[in-house]
């Protein structure tokens, strides 16, 4: 009770100095070093090939094996915590190798979209993406795998070839599905057009080539406006207005990268429930000793324009206290909040950037 009225104070101190302001300004995102979540605590979960951010509760996140498990999908909080197990049933996982959250056939509803597209030796004619309504979560106690019956299969083939792909990503907008290829000197982006077929075959059409190789991962943000896309050592960033197409994202000339620490074998990224910053996670190769895989979350900084209209008003500050009462548990105490600029003052970003860190500090139990 008592942090309640911290925070109901800190807003209406907040309010007055805003109503007696100029409006402040943001400029392009940008993002913190790792913070390390934790520890992956489903030790099935060693060989994390893909990550996404559940739409449908918060603080949770979904993740799946890269070939050799079964048809699993894997529920945990944003601390590691291991929530459920789910398993595709009649289903042969050949190489699954990312997964994403989004929209589909019916827009009240989260689907959750797993990519079969795993092909090292350019080998497999046709590739799937498994697309289900995220699962409800049983109770912590209930420790069985949980059969997933009913789920659609799409079906598709590159129109130029077979070749090895790590990369899924949905348009939250369109409904669309974006594959980006892996090996080659420039990366291929094929969009599967909403509403997908399931009854045949879908050749899908290459939009764009990219000036990187090695796309190991990638993810649109909810509110479709931002992309990452992972390689073996380099984050990239893209972002676009929201009167503006995906295509923005395939045609901008340079390319920015954003804060990674390199993981070994690390494919997974996504983004968080809000966009505040991106979640990463580790394979655990070879079974190396003291190499098992932790949960990192790299932080937004530009903290002033949360909600990214390229503007710092009073909207901004309910957003960061709707993203307050989203969360089940906060620390026993506030954090001293320091002078970031060191400047010898502390001005109201900084307030802004200190309530952030210490949401930063939440984790779910």
């Amino acid at each position: 009770m008592k942090l309640y009225y911290i925070f109901i104070s800190f807003f209406c101190v907040l309010h007055a100095t805003l109503c007696n302001s100029a409006m402040i300004y943001a400029d392009t995102a940008t993002f913190g070093q790792s913070i390390n979540l934790g520890l992956i605590e489903c030790n099935e979960l060693n060989e994390a090939s893909g990550l996404s951010m559940s739409h449908q509760y918060t603080n949770v996140l979904w993740s799946h094996n890269d070939s050799g498990d079964k048809s699993r999908l894997y529920a945990m909080s944003t601390n590691g915590k291991h929530l459920a197990t789910f398993q595709l049933k009649d289903v042969e996982a050949i190489d699954w190798e990312d997964i994403a959250c989004g929209p589909g056939p019916n827009p009240d509803i989260s689907y959750i979209y797993i990519a079969d597209i795993g092909d090292n030796k350019a080998k497999r004619k046709a590739k799937y993406i498994y697309r289900l309504q995220e699962p409800s979560l049983p109770d912590l106690s209930h420790n069985s795998i949980i059969q997933i019956p009913t789920f659609d299969s799409i079906e598709f083939s590159y129109p130029d070839g077979k070749r090895d792909s790590e990369t899924l990503m949905i348009d939250p907008a369109t409904r669309d599905i974006y594959i980006v290829s892996k090996r080659e000197k420039q990366v291929n982006v094929y969009r599967l057009a909403y509403p997908q077929s399931l009854n045949y075959t879908i050749w899908p059409d290459k939009v764009a080539t990219l000036p990187f190789s090695w796309a190991v991962g990638g993810d649109i943000s909810p509110d479709g406006n931002e992309m990452l896309i992972k390689t073996d050592d380099t984050v990239f960033y893209w972002k676009k207005a929201d009167n503006e197409s995906i295509n923005k994202f395939f045609s901008t000339p340079n390319l920015r990268s954003v804060p990674y620490t390199i993981e070994l074998q690390g494919e997974a990224i996504c983004w968080n429930r809000k966009s505040m910053g991106y979640f990463t996670v580790s394979e655990e190769p070879w079974r190396i000793e003291n190499n098992d895989a932790h949960l990192m979350f790299y932080p937004r900084l530009t903290l002033m324009d949360m909600n990214q209209d390229q503007q710092f008003d009073i909207a901004d500050i309910m957003y960061l206290f709707e993203y307050i009462a989203d969360l089940r548990m906060l620390p026993d105490n506030m954090p001293v909040l320091p002078d970031i600029n060191f400047n010898n003052r502390v001005f109201i970003e900084e307030l802004i950037y200190g309530l952030q860190m210490l949401i930063l500090r939440v984790q779910v139990k």
